[in-house]
């Protein structure tokens, strides 16, 4: 755990910053319940991404394991469905009212928004954002919707015809329309960044003065470059993370301990567990 020094200086830094991005991935999220990817018991361990981590091997899952398929989908959106907020997000959402901030997450569950944070860079998309197969937008689906679909999803997933529920159970997320093909607005691998997101969060790191660099683990390219860019800029950058830590400050711990630690400490804002 961080000792009292560390945090007085981490403090300093967020209390005396004129532009802060905070910057998340999935070791944030992981305290809401939803899985992370790369650790030993992470997401890509049980579902191999040369299989589900690009819309070729989905197809081709979906062709010679629907089953399988069923399994990976319900695995990813049930987790995100079920998932509320925990300490960190509220923590980085109190954060902005004392200073301009902007979050920019690798996380595609929503978490910041329905904690109030106002300006979100989702730079690998969202599961609650419907696009079309040229990326134009479509609609958005609720958290209800999506816990909905979980439900049926774990049905689907004992089903005779495996493929054939999960496609129906899906629909309103992924498949084919009265417009074309439609899917969730995610970056799998060989995709793209999400735009404007990607462009916009490059430009507000590089005006940033404080990064704060929240459970990322620092190998998923390009987001990884984003805190080399804002400390080439001059930007300071904090650290958030249990095991390994880097920049001018690390704060080793859960991030929902940490983060409201941050805040009391540099706002005197005191924020519930």
């Amino acid at each position: 755990m961080y000792d009292p020094s560390t945090m007085a200086q981490a403090a300093r830094l967020l209390r005396t910053a004129r532009e802060v991005v905070v910057f998340t991935g999935a070791g944030v999220s992981a305290e809401s319940g939803i899985p992370t990817f790369r650790d030993d018991q992470g997401f890509w361990r049980e579902f191999p991404p040369e299989q589900f981590a690009s819309w070729r091997g989905l197809v081709q899952t979906a062709l010679w394991r629907p089953r399988r398929l069923a399994e990976f989908v319900y695995a990813v959106v049930g987790p995100i469905a079920a998932a509320q907020p925990n300490a960190a997000h509220r923590a980085i959402a109190a954060m902005e009212q004392d200073v301009a901030v902007t979050v920019v997450t690798q996380n595609i569950d929503g978490l910041h928004q329905q904690a109030g944070s106002t300006i979100v860079r989702e730079i690998h998309g969202s599961l609650f954002e419907v696009v079309s197969q040229q990326g134009k937008f479509l609609h958005l689906l609720s958290r209800r919707e999506l816990l909905h679909m979980a439900k049926k999803l774990n049905r689907a997933r004992e089903a005779w015809f495996p493929l054939a529920h999960t496609l129906a159970t899906v629909r309103p997320l992924l498949g084919v329309g009265r417009r074309g093909i439609h899917r969730p607005k995610i970056v799998l691998f060989g995709d793209a960044m999400a735009e404007p997101a990607w462009s916009l969060a490059q430009e507000e790191c590089r005006q940033c003065d404080l990064m704060i660099q929240v459970g990322c683990s620092g190998v998923v390219w390009p987001a990884a470059g984003l805190p080399l860019e804002a400390q080439a800029q001059g930007a300071k950058l904090i650290t958030i993370d249990p095991h390994e830590g880097g920049g001018d400050v690390w704060l080793p711990g859960p991030a929902g301990v940490i983060l409201p630690a941050l805040v009391e400490s540099a706002f005197g804002r005191r924020m519930e567990g």
